[in-house]
């Protein structure tokens, strides 16, 4: 007999951001499936999942009504407003939960995996590869809250290191649609490229806008962003004028034979994004860590997840047992015909620097910069 576990579930999969909350939903379900189809698990997972509605009180209420079910292991939130919100209720249960979306670092919950990157394997080695090949003039765009102003902040503290220009820095509030005023605004100041941490709708119109006003112009633009991937590129238009780029650690061109793998398997899926992914490795790794510990307690668990090495979709990868995060591989890939392409790979996995107190925020300019170039390496 197949023991039976509970696992709370804790995505918004409407409001704002909801194709982010439905990617990685998608991928703890399809997760928990295989895990339950397959009898050579020990166990069986079943699934309590609280749809918050993007509301913090959703988030917050949520996670109390699970811990009180006896609860032990949360997965999910899609914003570091929500997990914040939910980080004093896990603490004081000593509950463990599961994080698979990108952030904006400066945190360490003892309580929190964090699967999804944070700056200095996601943010920073694109604003990198953009200064030394893109140009140097950067303007920056953001929703007005947590993860625009940080990250927005971050990438102000590699402009001035790098002795780079920032042209602008403009917000936006969380949800709003009305962007020509922004678009207008920044192609005002005439920037190499744009980073761009606006979210949700609001991200995708602000790219339909700009690409719609660089059309009259006649003029091409690169847009990076270390927030938008697969799990958006329908709400995406065409782009004919935008270079659009994005920083992660899964593409599909990264790891093809996972996404056919997938595909096949669960007939509902078009395509995979690094939310999907982390996700779904989220639950292989709590079920991997939960048969060696033979226990459901969060300290065993985390003991199990530390320094040894986890057979992955996104590779060979580790958790830090100094902060609790995945050491992960950083790519960057173009947006071309609904899909994006891999062009280049950071060297080697990047171990987690949340505080960014061992990365270095200066890239070398010296080396020279290839302004208003439409050339990218791709690499195979």
């Amino acid at each position: 007999m197949r023991k039976s576990i509970d696992v709370g579930i804790l995505l918004s999969t409407s409001g704002t951001y909801r194709y982010i909350a439905e990617s990685s939903y998608q991928g703890l379900c399809d997760a928990i499936d295989e895990v339950n189809a397959n009898p050579d698990y020990p166990i069986r997972i079943r699934a309590h999942h609280i749809n918050p509605e993007g509301k913090l009180s959703g988030y917050r209420d949520g996670a109390e009504t699970l811990l009180a079910q006896g609860i032990q292991h949360l997965f999910g939130t899609s914003t570091s407003s929500s997990r914040k919100e939910i980080i004093p209720i896990i603490e004081r249960e000593q509950a463990l939960l599961w994080y698979g979306c990108p952030y904006e670092g400066y945190e360490s919950c003892e309580q929190v995996i964090y699967l999804g990157g944070c700056p200095n394997q996601t943010l920073i080695p694109m604003l990198h590869y953009a200064l030394t090949h893109l140009g140097n003039r950067c303007a920056l765009v953001g929703s007005n809250y947590v993860w625009g102003w940080e990250s927005n902040r971050i990438a102000k503290e590699v402009i001035e290191a790098s002795g780079a220009q920032l042209c602008c820095d403009h917000y936006l509030p969380l949800g709003v649609t009305q962007t020509d005023h922004l678009v207008e605004k920044v192609l005002g100041q005439a920037p190499d490229f744009i980073l761009n941490n606006l979210v949700g709708d609001s991200s995708w119109v602000f790219l339909a806008q700009l690409n719609e006003a660089l059309t009259r112009l006649n003029k091409r633009m690169f847009v990076l962003s270390s927030n938008l991937s697969e799990s958006e590129a329908s709400q995406i238009k065409n782009l004919n004028q935008l270079r659009f780029i994005s920083s992660g650690p899964f593409f599909e061109s990264t790891n093809p034979e996972f996404c056919d793998q997938q595909k096949k398997k669960h007939k509902k899926l078009n395509q995979l994004s690094h939310i999907y992914t982390s996700a779904w490795l989220s639950v292989q790794l709590f079920v991997q860590s939960y048969i060696r510990a033979q226990s459901e307690d969060t300290q065993l668990i985390k003991e199990q997840l530390f320094d040894c090495l986890h057979e992955s979709s996104l590779g060979k990868i580790s958790i830090s047992s100094t902060n609790n995060h995945a050491v992960l591989p950083c790519y960057l890939a173009e947006f071309i015909q609904g899909r994006f392409d891999k062009f280049y790979q950071e060297p080697r996995l990047i171990q987690p620097d949340p505080y960014l107190t061992q990365t270095p925020l200066a890239t070398n300019l010296a080396s020279g910069v290839h302004t208003g170039t439409h050339h990218l390496r791709v690499i195979k």
